[in-house]
């Protein structure tokens, strides 16, 4: 019997490897569904492979959220800096996210499907990842400085996080709808409330 030959790539490819089999097999079975033994036969390497690159369980999550996060703020905030002012912004980063939401599928549902099970320190950990990208919503909003206070815009931002998950988890399930439909909902629903400031 031929014993199969672990294949050696460079650890930067390994740990990304790892953590595209380990982000789809949490989509997939959720987090304790998810062992790390499972991890390693998918990626057709050893436990201590994976242990070695990421400590634990929580580890392999934890890495794939944050990579999955940046992600997820790249798209945001890159679409937002092409808009020209508050409006533009917003409208920038509505399109950002959706567009997220429309090319990187599994790692959408990564982050709002896959960890309703985790605790402890993971938890705080994915809650402040989490809370990170809505500071950078907050800082698209900064034009509102001076008009309302600084807990005003980060309640707006929290708000505009919430929907946004909301609204994708519906549009997902909706696949004729467009995406454009989706932005102009999602923005005329917040430019409605935000241009109260503006006046």
């Amino acid at each position: 019997m031929l014993k199969k030959v672990q294949t050696r790539m460079k650890p930067e490819d390994r740990e990304r490897q790892l953590l595209e089999v380990a982000q789809r097999m949490f989509v997939e079975r959720g987090y304790q569904g998810t062992a790390m033994e499972d991890i390693a036969k998918a990626a057709g390497v050893t436990r201590p492979v994976v242990y070695k690159l990421f400590g634990n369980k929580d580890g392999v999550y934890l890495a794939c959220l944050k990579k999955a996060r940046e992600v997820l703020n790249s798209y945001i905030i890159k679409r937002a800096h092409t808009g020209e002012g508050l409006q533009g912004r917003l409208r920038g980063g509505i399109e950002g996210y959706f567009s997220f939401v429309e090319f990187e599928r599994d790692a959408f549902r990564f982050l709002y499907d896959s960890g309703a099970a985790v605790a402890g320190p993971a938890a705080q950990a994915a809650s402040q990842l989490r809370f990170d990208t809505v500071n950078r919503i907050a800082l698209l909003l900064g034009d509102l400085k001076g008009v309302v206070s600084e807990e005003e815009i980060v309640a707006t931002a929290h708000a505009l996080s919430g929907a946004g998950e909301q609204l994708a988890k519906w549009w997902l399930t909706q696949p004729a709808l467009p995406k454009a439909t989706v932005v102009n909902t999602m923005f005329n629903l917040l430019w409605a409330g935000l241009v109260q400031h503006q006046k």
